[in-house]
């Protein structure tokens, strides 16, 4: 289980193993979404002030034994990935659409498809007992994320677009 961004021609992998290019990538992605215009300087000191900032995005989960991959759908983003743990619950949090993602609850398994409407597709199943630690993985990504985003964006705004990001992504508050 890892958090990634869509960015131009796929998705990144958000953690604090991400080179200098990939953060400033990030940055343009988070920076741009939504907006119509190419990006600018300007639009990351944009966000210091914006209400509610977004990443299209979520979590993507991979089955290295099937090979499976589940990626999030359309219209999900990285600002609901604390709603993986509705699962523990048994109940299917919002993973987006177009298609939309699977989601099976069986004795202590949840099953996860990429598209609900074709079942015979590869699915991932994750045992509800390592649900808590997966979270915890993506969440010590997520910070190692914030960490290069301290260092590495430009201008001085590291600090400030870090404080940020873990407000609207509820990052470094444990699980």
């Amino acid at each position: 289980m890892r958090a990634v961004l869509e960015v131009t021609g796929g998705y990144l992998e958000l953690s604090g193993r991400m080179t200098r290019h990939e953060v400033g990538a990030a940055l343009v992605a988070i920076a741009e979404y939504g907006e119509d215009e190419d990006f600018s300087p300007e639009m990351l000191r944009a966000l210091l002030d914006e209400e509610m900032i977004l990443m299209a995005g979520g979590l993507e989960v991979r089955d290295t034994g099937s090979g499976a991959e589940i990626k999030p759908g359309c219209c999900a983003g990285l600002e609901s990935w604390r709603n993986w743990g509705e699962l523990l619950g048994g109940k299917a949090p919002w993973l987006g659409h177009s298609p939309e993602p699977g989601v099976e609850f069986a004795a202590d398994v949840v099953r996860l498809s990429q598209d609900a409407e074709r079942p015979e597709s590869l699915a991932c199943e994750i045992p509800v007992a390592d649900l808590p630690r997966l979270l915890e993985g993506v969440r010590q990504d997520l910070l190692g994320f914030l960490d290069l985003v301290r260092r590495w964006a430009p201008d001085g705004l590291g600090e400030r677009l870090a404080a940020r990001f873990d407000e609207h992504f509820h990052i470094s508050a444990p699980l």
